[in-house]
């Protein structure tokens, strides 16, 4: 599979979904396209507007965990510096 495209790999891969993982999948893709957060958005600004995704009970919980323990912090200058 070396020799694929990254699409026909996706395709390989999107045959063997179910449809109802199909649907969500093509959800996900739509949601990749028109996501409001740019990459390095602080966890807690996530969680405040969780309502525009479909997160799972235990992804909010995973993701509640992770920002109360810090383990997700943004370094400010680094992000700057990606921008240039």
């Amino acid at each position: 599979m070396g020799t694929q495209s990254v699409k026909e790999q996706l395709l390989h891969e999107l045959d063997r979904l179910t449809q109802d993982q199909q649907e969500h999948l093509l959800n996900v893709a739509r949601r990749l396209q028109t996501s409001p957060l740019p990459p390095g958005v602080p966890g807690e600004v996530l969680l405040q507007q969780r309502h525009k995704y479909d997160f799972t009970p235990a992804d909010l919980e995973e993701m509640s965990r992770a920002i109360e323990e810090d383990c997700e912090r943004i370094d400010p200058e680094s992000f700057s510096d990606s921008a240039t």
